[in-house]
């Protein structure tokens, strides 16, 4: 259980810091998801939608987009997809 904690901890930094590249700001979450605030939050939901990487937005916010943790194996998808947004 504890190693489990670690990495999700680990794995919510890895995915703040591949958001706030890309001008996000993290607005809440948790270990398994993250919340966060993108002037394009729409636009990149479709471009994740793309890559196969599902998200959420609100209909209560223009700008906020949830993420949940990628599969250990999924990251660098998820960081190319980030990277390819910017």
């Amino acid at each position: 259980v504890d190693d489990t904690i670690d990495r999700l901890t680990m794995d919510s930094d890895r995915l703040d810091r591949a958001m706030l590249a890309i001008g996000a700001t993290l607005a809440g979450g948790t270990p398994l998801f993250r919340l966060y605030e993108h002037p394009e939050a729409e636009d990149l939901h479709h471009h994740l939608a793309a890559e196969h990487i599902w998200t959420r937005t609100f209909p209560w916010s223009s700008t906020a987009i949830r993420l949940g943790m990628p599969a250990p194996d999924g990251w660098s998808r998820v960081e190319r997809a980030l990277a390819a947004f910017a």
